[in-house]
């Protein structure tokens, strides 16, 4: 909601550098006038007062008196008309330079206005706080830029689900090609088993990709079903197998069914990242549990390293972190000794 601009309209801005101004010389002008006609009249009586006998009996100066009179009215009109002249060349000059000022100031704003659409096009913050002049720009303003901050949102929410899609495509081609490596150095052997392994990795890229096509507004849509999670991890577990094998990664797996009602293909998206960081950061030698049941998930590795803080997670971890936020499951991290203990918590499904 916009909230109403406290600056006057343009209206009144205009009343009150062009209108007012015209008023207040025409009064002027008026009340000038007036005190000529008071002036010339007062003269002219106190003349006619002096000299009326002596007029009355002189007919040559009757002549004189109407001649004087003549005079009077022409000296009156000329005065006259130079105070309108006057009145009406001042109240103009000032009429056209607040005008100016007015234009001026209207082209100022609406220039302040482009300056800020140019700044929003180069992906810049744009100033909107020197645009005052009136309510409508300023309101104009406060909408444009709710407009950019609106675009700004959206901008960044598209580069964070990019970001995050180049992350899950990246990590089941991660597993593959360690897989194709251990396969070329012969430290796995061939079975079709192993086939099938790629092949659950080559789908988990598949429905990535049909997720970043069909994103609208920057956000993932998530559809929710029923499905058994400890069947779903022990299947892509088992795509990991030939890697763990050969960076001689042994691994303890308990897997029990447990049923929840969540996003099936972002809930493997989940076990793919969590397992994939747990090949990646766990050293040759080490080992990975993975246990499934009624409380949860956890996943557990052998590192030497220091964990870092959530608001330093990756990509990946930021959408385990997010799928479980929305889900309302409970998702931790700890480190207790040399293991990482990654858990995913999931709520009541009663």
């Amino acid at each position: 909601m916009v909230t109403r601009s406290k600056n006057q309209k343009l209206s009144t801005k205009f009343i009150l550098y062009v209108i007012i101004p015209v008023a207040i010389m025409g009064i002027l002008m008026a009340l000038t006038e007036q005190k000529i006609f008071e002036n010339r009249f007062e003269n002219f009586a106190k003349v006619q007062f002096m000299g009326r006998n002596f007029y009355g009996v002189n007919p040559y100066f009757l002549e004189q008196r109407l001649k004087n009179i003549d005079d009077v009215k022409r000296i009156t009109m000329i005065e006259i008309l130079v105070s309108f002249v006057f009145a009406f060349g001042t109240s103009l000059a000032i009429s056209i330079i607040l005008a100016e000022i007015f234009q001026r100031k209207i082209s100022e704003s609406l220039k302040s206005l482009s300056n800020a659409i140019e700044a929003i096009q180069s992906n810049e913050k744009p100033n909107f706080s020197e645009i005052t002049f009136s309510s409508e720009i300023s309101d104009l303003a406060k909408k444009i830029e709710m407009l950019s901050e609106k675009l700004s949102e959206r901008s960044m929410a598209r580069k964070a689900m990019t970001s995050s899609a180049y992350h899950e495509v990246m990590t089941p081609l991660g597993v593959v090609k360690m897989e194709l490596e251990a396969l070329k150095d012969d430290v796995i052997p061939y079975d079709k088993s192993l086939v099938d392994k790629m092949l659950v990795s080559v789908d988990h890229i598949s429905e990535v990709l049909k997720d970043l096509k069909n994103i609208e507004g920057g956000e993932l849509a998530y559809s929710n079903e029923n499905f058994d999670a400890g069947k779903e991890t022990e299947e892509i577990f088992k795509s990991f197998m030939a890697v763990f094998e050969s960076r001689n990664i042994t691994f303890k797996t308990q897997f029990e069914s447990v049923k929840v009602n969540a996003d099936r293909k972002r809930f493997k998206q989940v076990i793919f990242n969590l397992l994939f960081n747990a090949a990646k950061y766990t050293h040759p030698g080490g080992m990975i549990k993975v246990k499934t049941g009624e409380d949860g998930i956890e996943i557990s590795n052998t590192f030497k390293g220091e964990l870092v803080g959530k608001s330093d997670y990756g990509t990946g971890l930021r959408f385990v972190s997010n799928f479980c936020e929305h889900h309302e499951f409970e998702f931790s991290i700890e480190k207790i000794g040399e293991n990482v203990i990654a858990s995913i918590k999931f709520k009541d499904q009663s």
